[in-house]
């Protein structure tokens, strides 16, 4: 009697066979490979095994040049400039000035580190700063004057009409 769990004779497998493919096509054997160079599945010496990478500081999207305050510079110039034109309003510009002048020579460092692209326009809003602030320094002395000169005249008005006179010269 034979054990119905025994192979059938003719279909015996070597041992020493690689094992059948399940896509029908027969496996090489396995060898190592060549000397000098590195086992199967692992990367040559000197790469990544994770596949090429950038180095560190290249890919990726350049940044945008950082024109914010060398612009802000040249609005706050042309403001404190043309502000700066009404005497009263002194106490503006000077302000305006001062803001323009900072943001234009922060603009001005920027660009010439390379971080910013409007060297120009910083430029403009320094030298509309200045031009503010020597208008807000021209409208102080003219405010002071008129202010003395409406003083000295009421110091000298003997009658109330000259005294009313002096408020209503100016």
């Amino acid at each position: 009697m034979t054990n119905p769990f025994d192979p059938p004779a003719g279909d015996v497998p070597d041992p020493a066979a690689p094992p059948p493919s399940p896509y029908g096509q027969s496996m090489p054997p396995y060898a190592p490979p060549p000397y000098g160079q590195p086992p199967y599945g692992q990367p040559p010496y000197g790469q990544s095994p994770y596949g090429q990478y950038a180095p560190p500081g290249y890919g990726g999207y350049p940044t945008p040049p950082r024109n914010g305050l060398g612009t802000a510079g040249l609005v706050l110039g042309i403001i404190g400039a043309v502000i700066g034109v009404f005497m009263f309003l002194f106490f503006l510009a000077f302000v305006l000035g001062v803001l323009a002048v900072v943001f234009g020579l922060i603009g001005r460092a920027r660009a010439k580190r390379g971080q910013a692209s409007n060297k120009t326009a910083a430029t403009w809003g320094f030298a509309l700063g200045v031009v503010s602030l020597v208008l807000s320094v021209i409208g102080l002395l003219v405010v002071i004057h008129i202010a003395n000169d409406r003083r000295d005249c009421r110091e000298r008005a003997i009658t109330q009409q000259q005294y009313d006179d002096c408020n209503h010269s100016f």
